[in-house]
């Protein structure tokens, strides 16, 4: 058995300020591909002739500030790659545990503006706020996959309020408003885990160039995805197992109800080869055997009985 998923140092950083930064998680080649591919998306995304194609995926406040794509994996494959990246899934896998889905994707472009480009606030939502991690696992949490360099403050970065995680942050509030906050000096192909309850916020950007960057929204495999019903078969297709798992792909013939049972190959499908022999999945599977046991006992007690 070889060591946990995360590290004592991780799982502090975690629980005290509300975020992990992981440093060249996408290599230069990943970066690029999927930049390009992204700023061919905001091409056509914005392109009057073909916009109504993609309406209902893309947000524009109406300020100049920024665009966002909902349900990216859709409209770039290069994200499918992201689903389960060997960067930073195993830590994702740390925070949460194996029963776990992707439920939403987004692509975002900042652009150069004087102000600050967005509020800052929580993911969470009335119904999320009340709910508190069992078992110390996540319920919901965030990834953001930087594929633009912000070395410099003012340059469009994600910031965030340290600490503000376990500490009711409002759901919405001036960005100056918030006291120290901590714009993330990120280099493109870097990635930040957060949860939905830490307050964040983007600061402004005084660089000419726009930001672009991919944030990919985990939730506990009963959670609802948010920005799709069911993933199309076109974009499943192009998938590999584990990343169809992550899309709600249970088989041919899977039943809503069947997030709440026994999924045979949930835990060696998710875990793959590169996390199996962790601590943190051996319990799993340690408990997941006891857990099957226990049912077939009854379930043979049952038919003895009838």
């Amino acid at each position: 058995m070889t060591a946990s998923l995360l590290t004592e140092d991780e799982r502090h950083h975690w629980d005290t300020f509300g975020y992990l930064h992981f440093r060249n998680v996408l290599a230069p080649n990943e970066t690029h591909q999927l930049h390009r591919s992204l700023t061919a998306v905001h091409t056509r995304s914005t392109d009057t002739a073909d916009r109504h194609q993609h309406w209902e995926d893309l947000f524009d406040a109406g300020n100049d500030r920024d665009l966002s794509i909902a349900n990216a994996v859709s409209h770039c494959d290069e994200i499918g790659s992201l689903l389960d990246h060997p960067g930073v899934f195993g830590k994702i896998l740390g925070l949460m545990g194996p029963y776990v889905q992707v439920l939403g994707s987004e692509a975002f472009f900042r652009y150069p503006y004087s102000e600050p480009l967005v509020d800052f606030h929580t993911d969470q939502g009335p119904s999320l706020r009340q709910a508190a991690p069992a078992a110390g696992k996540e319920i919901q949490l965030k990834i953001q996959f930087f594929l633009t360099d912000l070395t410099q403050p003012d340059h469009g970065n994600f910031t965030v309020a340290p600490g503000s995680h376990r500490a009711d942050f409002p759901g919405k509030v001036a960005y100056t408003q918030v006291n120290d906050p901590v714009q993330i000096l990120a280099n493109a192909g870097d990635a930040v885990i957060f949860p939905l309850s830490l307050g964040h916020g983007v600061a402004r950007n005084h660089c000419p160039a726009t930001r672009v960057s991919v944030v990919l929204r985990y939730g506990q495999i009963f959670c609802r995805p948010v920005d799709y019903w069911k993933m199309p078969a076109e974009v499943l297709n192009r998938l590999s197992p584990r990343q169809r798992r992550l899309l709600g792909d249970l088989g041919a013939r899977q039943r809503p109800g069947d997030v709440y049972g026994q999924i045979p190959d949930q835990l060696k499908l998710i875990y793959g080869q590169e996390w199996l022999a962790t601590r943190d999945a051996q319990l799993d599977l340690h408990a997941g055997h006891h857990d099957q046991a226990a049912y077939e006992d009854l379930s043979r007690g049952a038919s003895q009985h009838a």
